[in-house]
């Protein structure tokens, strides 16, 4: 007996390290479901060590109890807020047709959809003005890649045609002296779902912006019937989208974009909609600006809801866990903030909070119409009396964008983040290198508005094409932007 009392010690004496000191993995399955463990597993990522039995994740019901951290000076958590879903998309944009003329949108419409689905967490393949050749090297390639994938998209804008019930899409080497060339001169649409099916993605989406008016159907003998493209079944777990009804044709549009993909650009990343209500949304719009002479059509398969601007409701946990870091993130930024300003008050002399006037005429070091750039880095819109100043020439996610604003103290401080309507108003098209005034200096396209969403959407203006976009608040390898920008209504 005394021996076993002796083994039972030394085994306490062994594990209370173990049960004083032990590390914390944070696990997350396929699912969404977030549990807590001790035991390090694949997929696993250990939590920071300021984290300790007062964060919420010790109230999960597998957190292993009377756990405790060594104390450690608190510092910021960084949480990855990037949907983990693997995706993977191939755009193909054709306008120039040697025998068939010329588009005015599809390359415009792949450019800005690359954009758009790289800040939506796909990864992009992207081509523009396609031999039949290399559209079909590109969906052998989509296909390899889309192995092991969790989803697959397809968007091509260009000439399609439907010929004895089969859609193909058309090349810019293509002939098509008649139509039964279409199946040596084209790519038949069924090879991408082919692919697609192949690989196994559980979610895959195909759109075609390709109903437009098809010059070579003018060399044709054929009916009225045969205009634009059939209808064809979505595979399991799959969804189609037509830019108009089956056997109509669409509008190639006189803007930068396809009044299809403008629609879809403008919707495609709003957050907490399933893909089936963002597709609504575009009919809609499209219908409204064509006078209902476009009506976009859908067939679907899909086997359950599918978001692709957030991670929708079966990752709920998951994203009230996010929540609160973030909430602790923001709060150890706040007071940091605070410590911040109580040194630079320690630091000056005591003044009257007011607001400076505009610098005179003297420190005027350029102007560009309406825009008068000042020695101290401000340029001043004379027209709205709106004060801007460019941030640090580098990539920012909202965060680091909102930080960098909030830490301006600069000629009476009132500096903010701007508005969406306040940086279009900015935007003029062939102005700059940049459209816009070039006193605002940047390499960048994108610049952040203060505007947000839920808990993790920011809006971002789009100067390469005027668009406003929604992504992730934690997005910061797209090249945006921060401005900060003041009024006297502001002070």
């Amino acid at each position: 007996m005394r021996k076993l009392r002796i083994l039972l010690a030394f085994l306490i004496f062994l594990l209370i390290p173990t049960i004083l000191y032990a590390q914390i993995y944070k696990c997350v399955d396929d699912n969404g479901e977030v549990t807590f463990t001790t035991k390090p597993r694949p997929g696993c990522t250990l939590l920071p060590e300021s984290v300790d039995a007062d964060h919420p994740a010790s109230k999960h019901k597998t957190f292993v109890k009377h756990t405790q951290l060594p104390a450690k000076k608190p510092r910021a958590i960084k949480v990855a807020t990037k949907n983990k879903e693997r995706r993977v998309a191939l755009l193909i944009g054709n306008d120039n047709y040697g025998d068939g003329g010329e588009l005015d949108n599809p390359v415009n419409d792949v450019r800005a959809m690359q954009r758009v689905l790289k800040g939506l967490g796909f990864t992009v393949l992207k081509y523009e003005n396609c031999t039949q050749k290399t559209m079909k090297r590109a969906m052998d390639k989509f296909g390899r890649k889309l192995k092991g994938q969790d989803v697959g998209l397809f968007f091509y804008a260009g000439h399609g045609i439907q010929v004895k019930g089969y859609n193909y899409l058309i090349p810019t080497n293509a002939k098509l002296d008649n139509e039964n060339d279409a199946e040596f001169d084209c790519v038949r649409a069924g090879r991408i779902l082919a692919k697609m099916e192949s690989a196994g993605t559980k979610t895959n989406i195909v759109i075609l912006d390709a109903c437009r008016h098809n010059p070579f159907e003018r060399r044709w003998r054929r009916g009225a019937e045969e205009k634009g493209l059939a209808f064809m079944n979505a595979p399991s777990g799959s969804l189609i989208a037509y830019s108009t009804a089956p056997g109509k044709t669409a509008l190639d549009g006189r803007g930068k974009n396809s009044p299809y993909t403008a629609a879809l650009l403008q919707h495609i990343g709003t957050p907490n909609i399933t893909v089936l209500q963002m597709f609504q949304r575009v009919r809609s719009t499209v219908m409204a600006r064509s006078g209902n002479e476009q009506t976009p059509w859908e067939s679907t398969s899909l086997r359950g809801n599918f978001y692709l601007a957030s991670k929708g409701e079966e990752r709920d946990r998951l994203e009230q866990e996010r929540r609160e870091l973030e909430r602790l993130r923001a709060e150890i930024e706040r007071k940091r903030q605070e410590i911040e300003r109580q040194k630079v008050e320690v630091a000056s002399l005591p003044q009257k909070p007011s607001y400076i006037d505009t610098p005179s005429t003297s420190d005027v070091v350029q102007k560009n119409g309406v825009y008068v750039a000042y020695t101290n880095g401000f340029v001043r819109d004379t027209s709205t009396e709106l004060e801007w100043k460019a941030g640090p020439d580098r990539d920012m996610n909202w965060y680091e964008a909102r930080s960098w604003v909030q830490s301006l103290n600069l000629d009476g401080g009132g500096w903010r983040m701007p508005t969406i309507d306040e940086l279009e108003g900015l935007y003029k098209s062939g102005a700059g290198s940049r459209n816009m005034t070039p006193l605002l200096k940047i390499t960048g396209w994108d610049v952040w508005s203060g505007e947000t969403e839920g808990s993790s959407s920011g809006r971002y203006f789009s100067f390469n094409d005027g668009y406003r976009v929604w992504c992730d608040r934690y997005t910061s390898n797209k090249g945006i932007r921060a401005f900060a920008v003041r009024s006297r209504s502001d002070g």
